[in-house]
């Protein structure tokens, strides 16, 4: 017959005591029915879920002072560090936690001197992971290689770009810059490489200022513009 899902109640359950206490421990407990060393020890541990109450955490470390020696699995909580250690070796390694209180999509987490997680915010669109002071941290792209690319239709730059040559053979070319405050701190070359008169106009993106106006323009062969960005506006320099 089933027994109830609970420990005996005293002055009842008559004749029922051992049967209900085998099947309470059981549920989680190891017993093969032999006198055996390994009995009653946890076979599967059941968490009872935590309710909004204090005190009431499905599972609650105090902190104390680590072995002296680590052991193999063990699992040890000491100030604000959680500690596991693992069977090769017997080497103790820190469990690595974050504060999630905060942040966006694209975050990444690194390692503070003091073995913790914090949190770098998601970069800018086209920035790079560089180290700054020893830290990670965003930044744009400097570097001796230019990306190059000709053109000979209207064309929009976007930020992987760097020295944008242009054959305006064809017809006037319009070149237009991104967003100043999506390419803060970026620089770009536009050069003319044919011998038309046919022009190449390098014009601004929505309310963007270049040289406080809203054009620049190449008539020459073999002129060219530097142009950078200051996060508000473009600078030709």
């Amino acid at each position: 017959m089933p027994y109830p899902q609970r420990l005996p109640i005293i002055n009842s359950d008559d004749g029922q005591w051992g049967d209900i206490l085998n099947q309470y421990l059981k549920k989680e407990h190891f017993d093969d029915g032999t006198n055996n060393p390994v009995n009653g020890g946890h076979q599967t541990i059941t968490i009872v879920a935590g309710t909004a109450g204090a005190g009431t955490a499905p599972i609650k470390f105090a902190s104390g002072t680590l072995m002296t020696t680590a052991e193999a699995g063990a699992m040890e909580f000491l100030s604000d560090k959680l500690y596991f250690t693992i069977t090769t070796g017997t080497v103790r390694r820190t469990v690595a936690i974050y504060d999630d209180s905060s942040g966006a999509t694209g975050d990444i987490y690194y390692r503070t001197a003091g073995g913790s997680f914090s949190r770098l915010g998601v970069g800018a669109s086209g920035e790079v992971l560089k180290v700054s002071g020893g830290l990670p941290s965003w930044g744009v792209v400097t570097s001796s290689t230019f990306s190059t690319s000709t053109k000979t239709a209207d064309y929009t730059i976007a930020t992987p770009d760097t020295v944008v040559l242009v054959d305006a053979t064809a017809g006037v070319i319009v070149i237009t810059l991104p967003v100043a405050s999506t390419a803060s701190g970026y620089r770009f070359f536009v050069k003319k490489i044919d011998s038309s008169a046919n022009t190449v106009t390098i014009t601004r993106s929505g309310a963007d200022n270049i040289d406080g106006g809203t054009t620049a323009v190449i008539s020459v062969q073999y002129t060219s513009i530097t142009i950078v960005s200051n996060g508000t506006n473009w600078f030709i320099i």
